[in-house]
């Protein structure tokens, strides 16, 4: 949506509009009948545009005042009832605190107005006819003192001196808390404002009455010193004959003169380029519009409709952002359901198949014969449910192996089951045992000791430090079978020296696991 700015003056209308970060005048209006109706054609053709007015007239009133410390309720009525007595004429007016005193203190207060009502009302209604945004209503005093103190310029006892667009010459009083005063006085018909000395002759004139009004007003005290700041149109220097005027006045020690550049107060803003300050104010309000001055409630009704619309747009877009990212989780939730449902609905149907696979082999087994389904269970309860892994016990004893490298394991035999038992300790078994055994683990290591060096007794300890911990697994019993020196009272030593392709073991283990009943 395109922003345009509405120049107010006391002789004309200009609508400028930033384009490609230059300010053009779009149109300008004279202050009459004729120029009314132009400007109701113009705003027929740009009645979907936001505007903003800002109004440079010689018309406006500022007044000093002190409050008691209130409440902010009771601060507020008593500023409501203030500007009722000073401006009773006026609905463009407004009353500002600068400075909060303590409790039992007085408040500081600056109350301002646009005492010249009728033109402000004929634009202002112009545009709400035609239901049109107006976003502010603005005063280049003010809007030149807010642009001045956010530049960082310092700002005790600042005289800004600046040029409008109806020929006259503004001065702006600021302070350290804001501003405090500003009039404009009208020049010389056939003054020059490209005659730097002429110009700077006028200057010292009016910035002496100034300082003299300020003394008056004990806002300035007899040896501070007045900055004098100066905007000169279209970026004339005028530093120097200000200078020399001063000097001739006998005043030049009462102030420290310097040159705004219109240019370097840009770049500190970011704002485009101007040859006049009133154009820098124009730039200021399109691309950084500041906190509406003097337009009420029911001027800027459009503008806060238009801010409702934005705000519901943003939030239908937050809100549907967030639907949609509630619809994500709710689809990825519903898919790790579903993938659940399809694993159980596969566990199911291998159950099933399993099912009919039993079915179809109780159909085909003698289920009429006692003795063959007797047989069938015994042999599922007694050797299938009791039948051994080697894998655990060879996890085992493999772990324990890694702490001897010396042994090299040659071979491992791995067997299960029980020995086979007399008639009558089989039918005691039988009579007393109330669940199936499981079948022993039995596993058999043969290995030799490398190297060997014929050093017997080291390898017999190392043999028998294996054996040890091995022992010290939970249920294992360990028997050695053959040893690198048998230390028996049947045999003698085996003390030969083992030739490199020899396949004679060094030495044997066995291990048994008894299993426990499942």
């Amino acid at each position: 949506m395109s922003h345009y700015t509405l120049l107010l003056s006391n002789t004309r209308l200009i609508a400028f509009h930033l384009e490609k970060n230059q300010l053009l005048e779009h149109a300008h209006f004279a202050l009459d009948d004729a120029g009314k109706e132009a400007f109701e054609g113009y705003l027929e053709v740009w009645k979907e545009a936001v505007f903003s007015l800002l109004v440079d007239v010689v018309e406006e009133d500022f007044q000093l005042e002190s409050i008691p410390h209130l409440g902010r309720s009771d601060r507020n009525a008593l500023l409501a009832r203030r500007l009722d007595q000073n401006y009773r004429t006026t609905p463009y007016r407004r009353a500002f605190v600068q400075s909060l005193a303590k409790s039992g203190g007085q408040d500081k207060v600056l109350m301002s107005a646009l005492t010249l009502v009728a033109p402000v009302d004929a634009i202002v209604n112009a545009l709400l006819a035609k239901k049109i945004v107006l976003q502010g209503i603005y005063s280049a005093a003010l809007l030149a003192g807010e642009m001045v103190h956010k530049s960082g310029l310092g700002l005790e006892h600042y005289l800004l001196v600046s040029f409008t667009s109806g020929g006259g010459m503004r001065q702006t009083y600021l302070a350290a808390d804001g501003l405090k005063f500003s009039r404009v006085s009208s020049l010389p018909e056939d003054e020059d404002l490209q005659d730097a000395v002429r110009l700077a002759d006028v200057i010292v004139l009016e910035a002496l009455r100034a300082r003299q009004y300020l003394s008056t007003l004990r806002l300035l005290g007899r040896d501070d010193k007045l900055q004098l700041a100066v905007v000169a149109p279209r970026g004339l220097d005028c530093q120097s004959a200000i200078d020399e005027h001063l000097a001739k006045s006998g005043e030049a020690a009462q102030f420290v003169v310097s040159n705004v550049p219109l240019n370097l107060l840009a770049q500190k803003l970011r704002l485009p380029p101007a040859d006049s300050m009133l154009n820098l104010l124009c730039s200021w309000l399109e691309l950084h519009p500041p906190v509406n001055h003097y337009g009420q409630a029911r001027h800027l009704i459009h503008a806060t409709w238009r801010k409702r619309g934005i705000a519901l747009r943003w939030g239908s877009f937050a809100c549907l952002i967030l639907a949609m990212l509630w619809s994500a989780l709710l689809v990825q939730e519903a898919g790790d359901i579903q993938a659940s449902i399809n694993q159980s609905l596969k566990r199911t149907a291998q159950i099933d198949e399993r099912l009919r696979y039993f079915g179809h082999l109780l159909k085909q087994s003698k289920a009429s014969d006692p003795a063959a389904m007797k047989g069938a269970y015994e042999l599922y309860t007694h050797e299938l449910l009791t039948w051994p892994s080697v894998e655990p016990p060879a996890q085992q004893v493999s772990q324990i192996l890694l702490d001897f490298p010396e042994l090299v394991l040659d071979e491992l035999r791995w067997n299960s089951g029980r020995a086979p038992l007399d008639p009558a300790t089989a039918q005691v078994a039988e009579e007393g045992a109330s669940a199936p055994v499981a079948a022993p683990v039995v596993l058999e290591l043969s290995g030799r000791v490398e190297p060997f060096d014929l050093q017997y007794r080291r390898a017999l300890a190392s043999v028998e430090r294996l054996s040890q911990r091995l022992s010290g697994l939970p249920g294992v019993q360990v028997k050695a079978l053959i040893l690198p020196l048998n230390t028996s009272s049947e045999v003698g030593l085996e003390g030969k020296l083992v030739s490199p392709d020899s396949k004679r073991v060094d030495f044997s283990l066995r291990l048994s696991w008894e299993q426990k009943a499942p």
